[in-house]
C-alpha cells in the first residue's frame, strides 16, 4: 500500500497526486453532503446582485417577490459562491471546520494547477433568505488533454446544491483542466 502524495500550488491549494489510472477509478464517486458555512441571507443576495449589477426586483424586494409565483424574495444562483467556495477562518478556540476539498484537487492525478474550461448551471428551485445550503459532488469524467500551458486532464465535476429540506435547487457542472505547469507543447516558462 503506497502513501498519498500531495503538492501545493502557489496559491496554497493542496492537490492529491497520482496516476491517470488511479484517477480513472474515481469516476462516478460521490462526496458526502456538506452543509455550507453560511446560510443564504439578504446581504449575500444584495452583495451578489450589486457585483453583477442585476436590477431584477426578485433579488431586491420581498414585497415584489410576494406578488410573483415565487411568493417572496429569492437568491440569484451565483449566491452559492458566497456560501460555498471560500476557506472559512475560525478562531482557535472555536470548533474548526474540516477542509472540504473538491474532486478537482482530491482525485489522484498528475498536476497541481487548474484552469476552468466549461461551466453549466441548471436551476430547479429558488434559494431564499434563511436557507441552509448542502452540497454534494459527483466526479463525472476525466479526459487526457494537452494544451499549451501543460499536459493534464479535463476533469468534470457536477455539484448538487440542496436546501435544508433536501430539495434540489441548483446543479453546477464544471470542467477544469488539471495540469502540470510548463509541460505543454510550445510553452516557455518565464524566468
Amino acid at each position: 500500500m503506497s502513501s498519498e502524495v500531495h503538492e501545493t500550488d502557489p496559491a496554497g491549494y493542496v492537490y492529491r497526486i497520482g496516476t491517470e489510472e488511479e484517477g480513472m477509478q474515481w469516476i462516478g464517486r460521490e462526496s458526502a453532503s456538506i452543509e455550507q458555512p453560511y446560510p443564504i441571507d439578504v446581504e449575500h443576495i444584495e452583495h451578489f446582485a450589486e457585483g453583477i449589477q442585476d436590477p431584477n426586483p426578485l433579488y431586491w424586494s420581498e414585497e415584489f417577490g410576494r406578488q410573483t409565483r415565487w411568493g417572496g424574495r429569492i437568491a440569484p444562483w451565483g449566491v452559492i459562491v458566497l456560501t460555498a467556495e471560500h476557506k472559512v477562518w475560525r478562531p482557535q478556540w472555536m470548533d474548526q471546520r474540516p477542509e472540504t476539498g473538491t474532486f478537482f484537487m482530491t482525485v489522484p492525478l498528475p498536476g497541481n494547477r487548474l484552469l476552468a474550461t466549461n461551466y453549466e448551471i441548471e436551476c430547479f428551485a429558488p434559494l431564499r433568505p434563511g436557507d441552509r445550503v448542502l452540497k454534494t459532488e459527483r466526479l463525472e469524467s476525466i479526459v487526457p488533454k494537452t494544451f499549451r500551458v501543460g499536459v493534464g486532464h479535463q476533469v468534470t465535476v457536477k455539484a448538487f446544491f440542496r436546501n435544508q429540506n433536501g430539495e434540489l435547487c441548483i446543479t453546477d457542472s464544471r470542467t477544469v483542466f488539471r495540469y502540470r505547469s510548463g509541460t505543454g507543447a510550445g510553452y516557455e516558462v518565464a524566468h
